[in-house]
C-alpha cells in the first residue's frame, strides 16, 4: 500500500480535467484498457478534442489511468490513480498538464441497471495553477454499455458547476485486455 501512495504522489508532481470517461470500477491487477473519446467542450462555442485513454490495474481495488487530449492548440496530458471504496464507489487523484499544471480529484458512484448497462455520476474537481488559481467543479453523468466481454461504450456529459470551466459532451469506446 505504501508503494501505491508513493506512485500517486509521483503522478501529482508530473502530469485528468473535466472528462472522467470511467465508472467507479477499477481494473484488476494485470488488466489493461485502451480507449478513445471524441468530445466537445461547450463554452459558448464548441471546441473538439480527441481523448486517448489508457489504464492498468495496480492492485486489488486500485488502477492507474492516463489520458492524452489531441487536436487542440495545446496537447492535454494527464494521469490519475483510482481507488475503489466499496462495490460502487471510487475516489481518484491525479494531475494534468494543459497550458499549466493542474491537480485532479474525482468521486464516482455507479448504478448498475439491466443487461450490462450502468449509469455513473459524482463530482470531478480540478485545481488549475494559471495566473490565478482556478477551482472548476463538474458533475459527470455517464452511461456505460457492455458491448461484449472486452468492450464498453461510454457516453458522458460533464455539467460545469462553477464560474470557471466549461460543459463537456463526449462518447467513445474502451477495450479491456
Amino acid at each position: 500500500m505504501k508503494k501505491l501512495f508513493i506512485l500517486a504522489l509521483v503522478f501529482f508532481t508530473f502530469s485528468a480535467s473535466g472528462q472522467v470517461f470511467n465508472t467507479s470500477s477499477t481494473l484488476k491487477r494485470g488488466r489493461f484498457s485502451v480507449g478513445f473519446e471524441p468530445g466537445f467542450n461547450i463554452n459558448g462555442g464548441s471546441d473538439f478534442t480527441l481523448f486517448l485513454h489508457g489504464g492498468a490495474g495496480l492492485t486489488k481495488g486500485a488502477d492507474l489511468g492516463i489520458k492524452v487530449g489531441l487536436l487542440r492548440d495545446e496537447t492535454y496530458i494527464g494521469g490519475d490513480v483510482e481507488f475503489a471504496l466499496g462495490k460502487r464507489f471510487s475516489l481518484s487523484v491525479g494531475a494534468h498538464s494543459y497550458y499549466e499544471l493542474g491537480l485532479d480529484g474525482t468521486a464516482l458512484f455507479t448504478f448498475p441497471l439491466k443487461n450490462g448497462v450502468s449509469i455513473y455520476t459524482g463530482l470531478d474537481m480540478d485545481i488549475d495553477f494559471y495566473d490565478e488559481v482556478q477551482l472548476p467543479i463538474w458533475a459527470p453523468i455517464g452511461l456505460e454499455v457492455n458491448m461484449g466481454k472486452n468492450m464498453r461504450f461510454l457516453f458522458e456529459a460533464e455539467i460545469n458547476l462553477t464560474d470557471v470551466g466549461y460543459h463537456f459532451l463526449g462518447g467513445g469506446l474502451n477495450f479491456y485486455f
